[in-house]
């Protein structure tokens, strides 16, 4: 039986089909268009958003940033791949009418249009809003680790270049006694003897180079405010991933608990995640124009005047709250089973004593209270409580308050903590994943920070088109 057959290669063709044609009606290629066509683009600050009067007509940054859209939506985010894309992929032949902009030019909008580009994230982010995309009263903040352009290899700190140093003084000593060696045996095999020195020479001075070298960074880094120096990319940090120590860049992303969409993210060179909760929640609030929010994260971002904070601006948080004051190994009682009275300022020990307020002190900010008694002394079971020849006392935030209250609603509501992977993680899977998203291509804060606004871009459009579909959203971008 004969296979199904095509058109011969050779066969000329009178009336060839339409580009057109190979586009369906429901090709996400087709939102990506709608969406680039409904926006100003003088007043979103691209470059030669009007053409110009005068010169050599340049490419239209609509057709530029469609290119780039389509592109981050597909995983393919090089500059060299998209140009080869033009010639070849019908979608991309459709979408830029045939043009085949080169790879340097390419590159340079990208570079050139990064303000643009995040106004242009901002302009879908209100449609997403205006569409009822996002819920708006639930959200989960988290970070994920990056890789950036830049090996282990050229990353240094201060222990790692002592201990090459260390190792290269080593072995240039080494080198030094067999050169030695060979002194004393040179009158016996004279030419051999010259090869070997003249071979141990070169290492010597190639170790002496790399030293050098060292020494140099190890001043660089002694003279600047930093822990550590990248030379590829002088912006990227050594953190901890799950796969061990990488030189990375930190994305920090607020999702929204409806549909799993980025209402607003952050790139930093900075490992932790501590402090970021109340920066990240109110600018979500904002974005989300609530009046209220609920936030969910980790315990990484446990901080009590970050909750506080967010308190005051209606932000109510979910965090695992870690154990704070807890004795020595060894010992049975924790903070928690002390029970504080609020009325009176005073804790209650298991044995019923009270602890009262015996001294202040202020530390990063924050007032803290200790409280003790001098019922310790004689107290039966001291020695399952503390260790601490004045007997036990407990230091406690001016604002406990706050801490109490999320440590309530955590009792009150246990199925919290458990959503935030659900909403949170789902968008990472599906940036380092599907979209081959999970390395930046290019250097520095402020051009990583652009990739990551594209990348942004492209998982909303992408998730709004999978909610939606393309008909209805091609339909209510022309309608905006």
């Amino acid at each position: 039986m004969a296979y199904i057959n095509g058109d011969s290669r050779e066969q000329g063709m009178l009336l060839p089909d339409a580009v057109e044609d190979y586009i369906e009606e429901d090709n996400p290629t087709r939102v990506i268009l709608a969406f680039v066509g409904v926006l100003d683009f003088e007043e979103l600050g691209f470059g030669r958003a009007r053409p110009s009067e005068i010169g050599r007509p340049g490419y239209d940054p609509r057709m530029m940033m469609a290119m780039y859209l389509w592109g981050y939506v597909n995983g393919i985010r090089s500059s060299r791949k998209l140009e080869r894309e033009c010639k070849r992929n019908l979608e991309l032949i459709w979408l830029t009418e045939g043009l085949k902009p080169d790879f340097k030019t390419i590159a340079d909008f990208r570079k050139a249009n990064g303000e643009a580009i995040q106004k242009t994230l901002a302009e879908f982010q209100m449609w997403c809003r205006r569409t009822g995309l996002f819920g708006g009263q639930l959200v989960a903040v988290d970070g994920t680790k990056i890789k950036a352009v830049n090996s282990k290899q050229r990353n240094y700190n201060h222990k790692k270049l002592d201990a090459l140093m260390k190792s290269e003084q080593t072995r240039i000593a080494s080198y030094l006694r067999e050169m030695d060696e060979l002194d004393k045996e040179e009158q016996t095999r004279p030419e051999r003897m010259r090869v070997s020195k003249e071979s141990l020479r070169k290492k010597i001075e190639k170790l002496k180079k790399y030293n050098e070298r060292h020494k140099s960074l190890k001043k660089q880094l002694a003279e600047s405010s930093e822990n550590e120096i990248s030379l590829t990319d002088r912006d990227s940090r050594r953190m901890r991933t799950s796969s061990g120590l990488e030189v990375c860049y930190n994305l920090q992303t607020v999702v929204d608990a409806k549909h799993k969409l980025i209402v607003v993210h952050e790139v930093s060179n900075a490992s932790g995640d501590q402090g970021k909760l109340y920066d990240m929640a109110v600018r979500a609030k904002e974005e989300l124009a609530a009046e209220e929010l609920s936030v969910v994260a980790d315990a990484a971002y446990f901080s009590q005047s970050d909750m506080k904070r967010c308190e005051e601006e209606n932000i109510t948080t979910y965090i695992p709250v870690p154990s704070f004051g807890n004795p020595k190994e060894g010992t049975r009682f924790s903070r928690d089973v002390f029970q504080y009275d609020q009325q009176r300022d005073i804790y209650i020990c298991p044995q019923g004593q009270e602890l009262k307020l015996t001294s202040t002190t202020q530390r990063n900010d924050k007032q803290i209270n200790y409280y003790e008694t001098s019922a310790c002394h004689g107290c039966p079971i001291r020695k399952q409580c503390t260790t601490s020849k004045n007997g036990r006392r407990i230091k406690r935030w001016v604002d406990e308050a706050v801490t109490d209250r999320l440590k309530q609603r955590l009792r009150d509501e246990p199925e919290m903590i458990p959503k935030r992977k659900t909403i949170v993680e789902h968008p990472y899977g599906t940036i380092k994943r599907a979209m081959n998203q999970g390395y930046f291509l290019l250097k520095g804060l402020r051009k990583v920070a652009i990739e990551a606004n594209l990348t942004v871009l492209a998982y909303n459009m992408k998730r709004a088109i999978s909610i939606l579909g393309v008909v209805a959203m091609t339909d209510s971008l022309e309608l905006k």
